[in-house]
C-alpha cells in the first residue's frame, strides 16, 4: 500500500468509526502533511482517494469536509434456520436471463457477478498460455488426470500456509473451477436425501447445485453484519434434530451480502462442526480481495481435525475462462480424486500449466493490490450514486472487500419484475429472489456487480434503473 493509500485508509477508519463527523472539516493540506509526517503531495493524493470515494468534499476557498451521505444498515429480519422444499423452477428462468444477457454487449452487465475485462491480467494470461503452447507444445494433446498437476498443487500449498493453513500437495485435488469444487467435496462426505445447510442470502449457483444432488435443504440466514454465527449454526442444528451432514459457506467477502466472518467466529464455528460431526465446505474464491490487503484466514485455518474441505478458484482475480479451481482436504482428497476422475477425466493441461506459470511469475500480488484499490474506490462511488439516486429508504450493504453491493429497495418492490424491467432498458440486474430457494424472502433486493468503471456510461445506466425503480414505486 502506497504512502497516500495508508494516509487515506486511516482518515477514512476515522469517519467509518465516527471518530470524524458528517460535516467535519478536515486539515488543511498542509496541516495534514505536519500532523502525519507526509509530504503536500503525499496528502493531495490521499484527499483526492477521499472524493473518488465520496467520503469527504472540496469547498471553494474553505478546505476540505467529511461527506454528509450516510449508509443506512441493511434491514434483514429474517433469523431463524428453515427447510426448504424448492417446487418452483421460476428462478431458474430469472437465473438463465441474468446470465444470457452476459453475451449480450448492448445490455450494462450490473447483473453478473464477474469483473469486466480491465480488472482481469488478460494479457500476461494470454503471455502464459503462449509460452505453455512454445515451450510444451504437446499440452494441447495430452489428458491430466485427477489429482491434478503436482506443480500447481505444491504452490497453492505454499501459499495457504502464509494464511495459517497446513497442508501439503497431496491434500489439493484441482478441479474444474469453485462449484465442481464444492459438488465433488459434498459426494464425498454426503448422500442424496442427507441433510445439507446453505447460507442465505446466498450464491444461487450454490443453492442450484445442492438442488440438483438431491439433498434435503437447511437455508441458515446471515447476519447482515457479521454473517455466518455460531449461534445460528446452533440453531440450524437444532432445527435439523442434529442430521446435518454437512455446510457450504462463503466465510470470506459473501455472495451477495460481502460479510466476513471474525476470527473468533471462525474457531467456533469449526469447533462446532467437529462437535456436530458435520463437514464444513468452505467456498474461499473471494478471499484475496479484502479492501486493505489484510487477507482474511480461511476457516480451513482454525481446522484441526481436518473437518473443513477448502474450495476456491482464480476466476474472480485472474481468469474466469481457465476454469481451474481446487479443493483441499487430507483426508478428503482420494474421495474427490475418484469423483473427479469418474465425472470428467480431470481439468485442462493447458489452463493448468498456464495458471501455474502466472502464479510463479510473482505478478498475481501486484496485481491484487491494484484491483483491491480499485474496488475499494468503485464500491464507494456505486454506493453513494445509489443512496442519491434511488428513492428513500433505499439501504445498501458495505463490504469491506470484492466488488458487489446487495442492495435493499424501500417497501414491498418486487425485484424480479423490476429486473425484467430492467432488461427492457437494456440493463442487467440480479433480483434477490435467486438467493434463496424458497424465491421469496429476498424478492425486494437485488445484487449489483460494481467491477465496472464509474464513467459517463455506468452513470447513465444507473441514473435510468434509478428511474426504473422510482416509477415501479410509484406505479
Amino acid at each position: 500500500m502506497n504512502r497516500y493509500e495508508q494516509l487515506a485508509a486511516k482518515i477514512e477508519e476515522n469517519i467509518t468509526g465516527g471518530i470524524l463527523l458528517p460535516g467535519d472539516k478536515l486539515p488543511s493540506v498542509r496541516e495534514m502533511g505536519r500532523r502525519e509526517k507526509a509530504s503536500a503531495a503525499t496528502v493531495v493524493e490521499a484527499y483526492e482517494l477521499l472524493k473518488e470515494r465520496s467520503l469527504i468534499e472540496a469547498r471553494e476557498r474553505s478546505g476540505f469536509y467529511v461527506a454528509r451521505t450516510s449508509v443506512p444498515l441493511l434491514d434483514i429480519a429474517k433469523s431463524s434456520p428453515a427447510f426448504v422444499k424448492p417446487v418452483s423452477l421460476d428462478a431458474d428462468d430469472l437465473i438463465s436471463a441474468l446470465r444470457q444477457a452476459t453475451y449480450n454487449s448492448r445490455i450494462f452487465p450490473f447483473g453478473t457477478a464477474t469483473p469486466l475485462p480491465m480488472f482481469f491480467p488478460v494479457k500476461a494470461v494470454n503471455r502464459c498460455i503462449a509460452q505453455v503452447l512454445r515451450d510444451e507444445p504437446a499440452t494441447v494433446s495430452e489428458y491430466r488426470f485427477p489429482p491434478g498437476a503436482n506443480d500447481l498443487r505444491k504452490l497453492l500449498a505454499r501459499r495457504y500456509s502464509a494464511y495459517g493453513v497446513k497442508l501439503s500437495a497431496d491434500a489439493l485435488v484441482t478441479t474444474s473451477g469453485a462449484i465442481d469444487a464444492i459438488g465433488l467435496a459434498l459426494s464425498a462426505v454426503a448422500n442424496k436425501g442427507d441433510v445439507v445447510a446453505v447460507e442465505t442470502p446466498g450464491y444461487f449457483g450454490i443453492l442450484q447445485l445442492v438442488r440438483s444432488l438431491g439433498y434435503t435443504i437447511l437455508e441458515i440466514p446471515l447476519d447482515p453484519e457479521a454473517g455466518l454465527t455460531p449461534e445460528r449454526l446452533r440453531d440450524a442444528w437444532k432445527k435439523s434434530g442434529g442430521k446435518i451432514k454437512a455446510l457450504v459457506t462463503v466465510p470470506n467477502f459473501a455472495n451477495p451480502l460481502g460479510t466476513v466472518i471474525s476470527d473468533e467466529h471462525k474457531k467456533a464455528l469449526v469447533e462446532l462442526a467437529y462437535e456436530y460431526r458435520l463437514t464444513i465446505i468452505e467456498d474461499d474464491i473471494y478471499g484475496d480481495l479484502a479492501f486493505d490487503g489484510s487477507r482474511p484466514r480461511p476457516l480451513k485455518a482454525f481446522d484441526v481435525h481436518d473437518n473443513v474441505i477448502l474450495c476456491g478458484s482464480f476466476a474472480k482475480t485472474i481468469s474466469p475462462a481457465l476454469r481451474v479451481g481446487f479443493a483441499c482436504s487430507k483426508s478428503h482428497a482420494p474421495t474427490i480424486t475418484l469423483h473427479k476422475a469418474a465425472r470428467a477425466s480431470g481439468v485442462s493441461s493447458l489452463a493448468e500449466d498456464a495458471l501455474t506459470l502466472y502464479l510463479q511469475s510473482g505478478h498475481y500480488e501486484r496485481h491484487l493490490r491494484k484491483v483491491r484499490r480499485d474496488y475499494h474506490t468503485l464500491i464507494s462511488q456505486y454506493t453513494h450514486a445509489i443512496l442519491k439516486s434511488f428513492p428513500p429508504g433505499t439501504r445498501v450493504s458495505k463490504p469491506s472487500g470484492g466488488f458487489i453491493l446487495w442492495v435493499q429497495l424501500p417497501g414491498d418492490m418486487d425485484s424480479r419484475l423490476l429486473q425484467a424491467k430492467a432488461l427492457e432498458k437494456n440493463i442487467s440486474i440480479a433480483s434477490g429472489a435467486v438467493f434463496s430457494l424458497s424465491h421469496r424472502d429476498y424478492a425486494s433486493y437485488i445484487r449489483i456487480n460494481c467491477a465496472i468503471p464509474w464513467n459517463s456510461q455506468s452513470q447513465r445506466a444507473l441514473a435510468r434503473l434509478a428511474q426504473t425503480v422510482e416509477d415501479m414505486g410509484n406505479a
